[in-house]
């Protein structure tokens, strides 16, 4: 509507030489996100700069599913972990709907951390929130920098770890749209050989960290959800059990939720 009110305004000398500018930067296939530096992620709207990862519109349904799972839990309050926030549309988008929510964001990219934190500010919800540059390692355990002060993230617990971690298998990025392997962050792609580089120790880090009936929401490849049926089935001591998985808009399993059992 905008723009059929404007259908006959010329564009002054400063406005075609910007126009020229994003056309470039599309025609070298930098991704419209990072052109208009904003894009609305839910009911929020997020800033956005290469090459923190731009959120995707199918992770929306995982905010819906997590957000369905706290209103039936009926707790009091809600103790969150995110594992690789990007630009911290999950958090944020879980916060802005729940006011019930603290959320604990981490990623291993400084950028990211630093792009999540100002997104909070822009939202006001900075006080929900707590950004951590750190690192989970195979060995199931979140590494800090050294200038972070906060409680051992390898002892907290929470009620609910989300987490839209690195997935492709590595020979699959390079097949990727220029779009995505030329600008974003590969580390927020590359799941390694199986995919599985980042979910396989979130698993048992989860097994630890997730109060007893607490879940563990991920989005992930559909070739994942088999085996993390089989892994919850076959290591029994981590108290993990495989609930469900959740297809996209194109009818792909692409979100799974785990229990922790009491």
């Amino acid at each position: 509507m905008d723009l059929a009110s404007l259908k006959e305004k010329e564009l002054t000398p400063n406005e075609l030489e910007k126009l020229d500018m994003l056309c470039e930067c599309r025609l070298s296939r930098m991704p419209v996100q990072y052109i208009i530096k904003e894009w609305d992620f839910r009911d929020i709207t997020l800033k956005l700069v290469p090459p923190v990862f731009v959120p995707r519109p199918e992770t929306e349904i995982l905010v819906d599913f997590v957000l369905k799972r706290i209103s039936s839990a009926n707790l009091d309050s809600c103790k969150i972990l995110e594992v690789g926030c990007g630009s911290g549309a999950i958090s944020l988008a879980l916060l802005h709907a729940c006011n019930k929510i603290k959320a604990l964001a981490i990623d291993t990219n400084i950028h990211a951390c630093e792009l999540t934190l100002e997104n909070a500010k822009n939202l006001g919800l900075q006080s929900q929130l707590t950004v951590v540059h750190g690192t989970l390692l195979e060995d199931a355990t979140i590494k800090v920098s050294a200038d972070e002060k906060i409680p051992d993230l390898n002892k907290e617990t929470f009620d609910f770890i989300v987490s839209n971690p690195p997935y492709v298998p590595t020979k699959e990025v390079f097949k990727l749209m220029p779009e995505i392997k030329l600008y974003e962050d590969v580390r927020a792609l590359d799941g390694g050989n199986d995919g599985l580089k980042v979910i396989k120790p979130l698993l048992n880090y989860a097994a630890n960290a997730l109060k007893p009936g607490g879940r563990l929401f991920m989005e992930i490849d559909p070739a994942h959800s088999e085996y993390i049926q089989f892994f919850t089935a076959k290591y029994t001591n981590l108290n993990l059990k495989y609930e469900h998985t959740y297809k996209d808009f194109c009818n792909k399993d692409r979100f799974v939720e785990v229990l922790k059992l009491g």
